[in-house]
């Protein structure tokens, strides 16, 4: 009894073990989470640390130097970098993907418990960021008072922080929520200098009057037989006139109030942040899911509870401003599009090649058995629908139905062509090539395995692709071996004759395929003849075509139209936030200008602690996030678009940089820009020179739309110079006065407003707006000293100074950042320019050029994906040894990969795609294609000899039955990636060049099968027997040598 008809003697246990993977399937269909790519970024954490007063020089020095020395000694850091300014530092330490998110926000809460004695005093407490991901918002709602409303921006940052958040926290799947663009509100104390020094008072006096006076202090417990009370002083301030009564000095015999000396004033505190949600001034808050929840989770979520927001609170206008739904959703329904499109293609191709409607419905019936399996075990092992297991769906169209066509046309054959009764030939047809596609299907699944364990961003972004096509090839082995042979006896009838769409379609195989049959076969008559020639003559166009790739250019990813566009600014290093704004309002309206566009939302500077908006950016520096509609629905690509707004804000004065970019344009959040050239040394003002002399140099570099850099050195400042022996004088040092002047001018807090029900605004105590922002009232205000007040202009003088606009370290020295963006020229051949305009570039001793960016990233993974590619080859050929038993057989059939990528290399030429990632996928991805056609060759001509043909025989005689099943093959498993190649979705772009490369190869690959794996087999077939002979021969001469010895 044959393998086949043992198990399917059980149908009904075959078929409830189906249904039942099936029924999984449905639902895991509807519950797997929908997501737009993997999470590629490696674990990042950050440490910023606010330091009030403190310059952008004294941070580095005693905060920012410290954290770095001890987060670099951190087990799996990758590198640490910070960015220092005014007031605040953030440092940023990256990890290996080995270390995880939560061991390395542990180990750096560790770090800096260790070090927390060696930093100032006076510093606030160090904030400990998790950068993922789920860092970046699902979706930004844009907060304006509609017309008429009585609320101003304050008010609504107001109710936003105090009521609309907690109504927003309440919502299950948000992990978050942050409040963004500027009027903190806050209670400013108003001082009047001249009543100050009227009463002999300073500032500092009345800080800590009020800091003294606004606490509530516990003072134990009062327990008595049967109750106890809690017994404190209460003294906290919660109305302003409260806070007016406070007594800051005795005079005499009478009090100096609060009232006497200052204005008490509910207020917001200097702007130093703005949020625009679709070209409006609004105040913006970000919609944050957890690190574990999914992204569409939280946003259905939240938009099911807006109307809810909006009816609470009538007179604000909430709008999403931006948000990933739209980007997510079109292209999940793109995707699943493009699936169906494939497989209405493949089943086509195949009953082309069948010219059979049963043997097409067959194979149709495979395909959602096999889809439903597939979606099945992706729901038990926790994985999402992206796009990358989505292409890996899409690719396994074709070469699911590989198997099922193998096993239909092997049935065919023997039931038309040798005449055996039905079940006999199903039976019989599914055990003859079982063994044949079994390894068929191990081998494509062992050029993919290694890229499950190749580690770093390589397996990050292309495991869920190679899991996924693992996961369909086994279960379309399944499916073929067990649903088919269970549904043709039920299809394939015997007194079934052809209708007229099927004799139809026989013309297709007589005019069509029957020709190319009989034309493979004379090429291979002749090439068996003539072998040393098409060996030479296959090894000449391999090396010509490989000459050929440098054409073809490198890249990390490839670029790709989201419909989402970035814009970075920064104008004039002193402008002020007002004046910032009216420059981004003439941005806007030329962005809204743009066909097309969608939603707006612009950031402009920074706020402590909030990480979703963007850190480190001061008042000048700004980005804008533009949706436009899908490039399905416009005529422009979004590259054209770019450059059209690119041109018209090069022409805005004020602006000292714009990059205009799309999203997406780097591979990874980390990396800054495609092209980032760093520079390193001891000295930042030698850093800024050799900095200068690089972007002049970049100018002139073809393919590079916009140059930026990290800092610059225009920054004005005004500095106080203390005169020493004045100072001496008064007792007076430069720490007391800095401190007086920066209460003064900063203010200073002295504690917390608490209103009930809200979170309560500090107390700033300060000058006047007009007093503070005048340098002559500056100049002119009394600092107190142990000798009396003085003019602060008697201690010292003002002068105007030029510094860095931000500080910035890298692998603990100091560095500078060179951005280059681009459109989609490949990185390579913008990098060979770089390097060309670079490297007469004298540096001095100490200094250093380096590149970071995708072109750092992309020699990483390209080694790793060599690797990949080297261990799946020796898999493979040391599992087809035992399946032929033969040392030579599994050369000759991993002879056509190498072949194969004459097609895959000029594939790319002709459609102008890079040498990247997904294409050295598709590379090896077609490896396991070539290997299974071959195989499945090499198995028949071995079958036939085994019945005692002779080897040319053996060999024509394969090629000939096996020409359909390999051309229905590949031209089902090209149709069925065509979406992909064609790029029938949104995002697809990023991923297309693997298909490109895997039809061209296929295409190549299918005549060197059906040829040059025949001439191989031939040669190393005529070099076995004549080893043979040679060794008999050796054998007698031996023996009769030893023969005569005796």
């Amino acid at each position: 009894m044959k393998f086949t008809e043992k198990y399917l003697k059980r149908p009904y246990l075959i078929i409830s073990l189906i249904m039942l993977a099936a029924f999984v399937g449905i639902i895991g269909f509807k519950k797997i989470p929908i997501n737009l790519f993997p999470d590629s970024d490696y674990p990042q954490i950050a440490v910023v640390v606010p330091y009030p007063g403190a310059s952008a020089k004294d941070i580095e020095d005693k905060v920012t130097r410290l954290i770095e020395k001890e987060l670099n000694t951190l087990d799996g850091i990758r590198k640490v970098s910070s960015s220092t300014k005014d007031e605040i530092t953030a440092i940023t330490a990256e990890f290996e993907y080995s270390k995880g998110l939560e061991a390395a926000a542990t180990d750096a809460a560790n770090a800096l418990k260790k070090i927390e004695g060696q930093l100032p005093q006076d510093i606030r407490s160090p904030q400990i960021f998790k950068i993922s991901k789920a860092t970046q918002p699902d979706l930004i709602l844009s907060l304006t008072p509609k017309e008429n409303s009585p609320y101003d921006l304050a008010k609504i940052r107001q109710l936003a922080e105090n009521n609309i958040k907690e109504d927003i926290l309440r919502i299950k799947e948000v992990a978050n929520a942050e409040v963004f663009g500027g009027y903190n509100p806050e209670l400013t104390v108003v001082v009047k200098p001249d009543l100050l020094n009227a009463y002999g008072i300073n500032i500092t006096q009345v800080i800590t009057a009020i800091t003294s006076q606004n606490l509530n202090i516990p003072n134990g417990l009062i327990i008595r037989e049967r109750e106890q009370y809690i017994l404190k002083t209460q003294g906290e301030l919660n109305k302003k006139e409260d806070a007016e009564r406070i007594v800051i000095a005795r005079i005499g015999n009478g009090n100096v109030y609060l009232k006497d000396i200052a204005d008490i004033i509910p207020d917001y505190q200097e702007r130093q942040s703005l949020y625009h949600g679709n070209g409006k001034s609004a105040i913006g808050i970000s919609i944050l899911r957890s690190h574990e929840g999914k992204d569409m989770d939280t946003i259905h979520a939240f938009e099911k509870a807006l109307p809810s927001l909006k009816a609470k609170y009538p007179m604000i206008d909430f709008e999403i401003a931006d948000t990933q739904k739209d980007l997510i959703e079109k292209s999940v329904d793109n995707m699943i599009d493009a699936l169906r499109d494939a497989i209405i293609m493949t089943v086509f191709v195949i009953f082309l090649f069948l010219a059979d409607i049963r043997g097409m419905i067959i194979a149709a019936i495979s395909i959602p058995f096999t889809y439903l399996l597939t979606f099945a075990v992706m729901y038990i092992m926790g994985m999402e629908f992206n796009m990358v297991t989505l292409t890996g769906i899409i690719l396994a169209v074709g070469m699911l139905l590989d198997d099922a066509i193998v096993v239909i046309e092997n049935i065919e054959r023997r039931y038309h062509q040798k005449k055996e009764d039905l079940k006999s030939a199903v039976f019989g047809g599914t055990d003859e090539v079982m063994l044949a596609i079994f390894s068929g299907t191990y081998a494509t699944i062992m050029v993919l395995i290694p890229i499950i364990f190749i580690g770093g961003f390589v397996q990050t972004i292309l495991r869920p692709l190679s899991v996924t096509l693992t996961i369909a090839l086994a279960a379309s082995y399944i499916v073929s071996v067990t649903v088919i042979p269970l549904f043709a006896p039920l299809i394939m009838k015997a007194e079934a004759k052809k209708n007229r769409t099927e004799r139809l379609t026989q013309l297709f195989d007589h005019y069509i395929i029957s020709p190319i049959r009989d034309f493979f076969v004379g090429i291979l008559n002749t090439a068996l003849k003539h072998r040393a020639l098409f060996l030479i003559g296959a090894a000449v166009v391999l090396v010509f075509s490989m000459k050929q790739m440098p054409l073809v250019g490198r890249d990390l990813m490839p670029p790709m139209d989201t419909g989402i566009i970035k814009v970075n600014f920064e104008t004039d290093s002193n402008t002020s936030l007002a004046h910032v704004e009216e420059i981004l309002n003439k941005m806007e309206d030329v962005i809204k200008k743009t066909h097309g566009v969608e939603r707006i939302s612009t950031t402009i500077g920074s706020e402590p602690g909030i990480i979703s908006f963007g850190s480190g950016r001061i008042a000048q520096q700004g980005t804008i996030t533009i949706h436009l509609v899908d490039r399905f629905h416009r005529k422009e690509s979004i590259w054209q678009i770019e450059d059209k707004l690119r041109q018209e804000f090069r022409k805005m004065p004020g602006l000292k940089s714009v990059d205009v970019f799309d999203y997406g344009a780097t591979a990874m959040s980390s990396i800054k820009a495609s092209i980032d050239i760093m520079i390193s040394g001891p000295d930042p003002k030698i850093i800024d020179t050799i900095g200068s002399d690089v972007m002049e140099r970049l100018k002139k570099v073809r393919g590079l739309t916009s140059i930026s850099r990290s800092w610059t050195y225009d920054k004005k400042e005004i500095a106080f110079k203390v005169d020493m022996q004045k100072a001496a004088i008064y007792s007076m040092s430069p720490v007391t006065i800095s401190q007086q002047m920066a209460t003064a001018v900063r203010g200073g807090i002295s504690s917390v407003f608490r209103v009930p029900g809200q979170d309560g605004y500090f107390i700033r105590v300060q000058l006047s707006r007009e007093s503070r922002n005048n340098l002559s009232s500056i100049e002119s205000m009394l600092i107190q000293t142990p000798k009396g007040a003085v003019p602060i202009k008697e201690l010292g003088t003002f002068e105007l100074i030029k510094t860095q606009t931000a500080m910035s370290r890298q692998y603990l020295q100091p560095t500078l950042d060179i951005y280059g963006y681009r459109s989609t020229a490949a990185i390579s051949h913008i990098h060979d320019d770089i390097d060309n305009a670079l490297k007469h570039i004298k540096l001095p001793p100490g200094y250093s050029i380096n590149h970071e960016g995708d072109l750092k990233q992309m020699k990483e993974s390209f080694g790793r994906l060599i690797a990949a590619l080297a261990i799946g080859l020796i898999l493979l050929y040391f599992s087809l040894v035992p399946a032929f038993k033969s040392w030579i057989h599994p050369l000759t059939i991993m002879s056509a990969i190498p072949l194969a990528l004459i097609g895959a290399v000029w594939s790319m030429l002709i459609t102008g795609k890079h040498q990247c990632m997904p294409s050295f996928m598709g590379m090896i991805l077609l490896a396991g294609i070539v290997v299974k056609n071959s195989i499945l060759l090499i198995d028949f001509i071995e079958e036939a000899r085994g019945k005692g043909e002779g080897v040319v025989d053996a060999i024509v005689g394969s090629v000939r039955i096996r020409t359909r099943p390999i051309l229905m093959t590949a031209v089902g498993t090209s149709v069925g990636m065509l979406p992909i190649a064609l790029e029938w979705a949104i995002g697809l772009e990023r991923l297309s060049p693997l298909a490109v490369v895997a039809i061209g190869g296929l295409m190549v690959s299918t005549f060197l099968t059906l040829v040059y794996v025949p001439i191989l087999y031939s040669l190393f077939d005529e070099l076995k027997e004549r080893a043979k002979r040679y060794g008999a021969i050796l054998t007698k001469i031996i023996h009769s040598r030893s023969t005569i010895h005796e």
